[in-house]
């Protein structure tokens, strides 16, 4: 599907070329004529190169939000590009060269300090999510190990006692911080003793040992709410 979609991509950017083409037919072929012509073509450029940053980028981004501003940048600076230099071609007689040579190197200058702006912002949104997902792993792989436990355990008592402890890790600040490492690793070491008792049917030190883990995880709440 998404093979489809780009060559779609593809297909339209031509078609806008071969289009644009057509439009220049009647106009006069002087030098404003070939500036304007010359900077469209770049504009039209720019299109496969977004597109290809688009499709570059598929597979490390879930879904294409990032690259949205990018391509509405692109075809924002397409479409001023293309009607300034219709203008232009039709007003070439009465323009002079440097006129036309600014109009579009102002054009040009404009796009591309709005790439560079969004690619700047795209980075640093891709590094936030990267460090939020990696401030989310530790109680991710705790809630995982929990309800793994819950399946493998045959017990119904310790299952109960499981599943209160699995609600507590849902409702639990989802986000580790420095200072709630310590407390992460004594949760981490004291769930290995529970799934060793609850694999071996003792509901009693399984139960003991979901509570010192519910105190603990309301202590790391509040560190988290408190200890910023």
């Amino acid at each position: 599907m998404n093979r489809k979609k780009n060559l779609w991509g593809y297909i339209l950017i031509a078609f806008v070329f071969l289009i644009y083409n057509i439009a220049t037919i009647p106009f006069a072929k002087n030098i404003v004529f070939w500036t304007a012509y010359f900077f469209s073509v770049t504009a039209i450029l720019m299109q496969v190169y977004t597109l290809y940053e688009m499709i570059k980028s598929q597979a490390r981004i879930k879904g294409g939000v990032y690259d949205f501003p990018m391509v509405r940048i692109s075809v924002l600076y397409l479409i001023v590009q293309i009607t300034a230099s219709l203008l232009l071609m039709g007003f070439s007689v009465k323009i002079p060269v440097f006129a036309a040579v600014l109009i579009e190197i102002i054009i040009l200058a404009v796009a591309v300090m709005g790439f560079f702006a969004v690619k700047a912002a795209r980075t640093e949104a891709l590094r936030q999510d990267a460090e939020l997902e990696k401030e989310l792993i530790k109680m991710k792989e705790l809630q995982a190990r929990v309800n793994l436990l819950i399946v493998q355990c045959e017990e119904a008592q310790i299952q109960e006692i499981l599943h209160k402890l699995a609600e507590e890790i849902h409702y639990s600040n989802p986000i580790s911080k420095e200072i709630t490492e310590e407390i992460e690793e004594e949760i981490s070491v004291l769930f290995t003793e529970i799934e060793a008792a609850a694999l071996d049917g003792n509901a009693e030190s399984a139960s003991g040992l979901c509570e010192r883990i519910t105190g603990l995880l309301r202590e790391r709440d509040r560190i988290c709410k408190y200890g910023k």
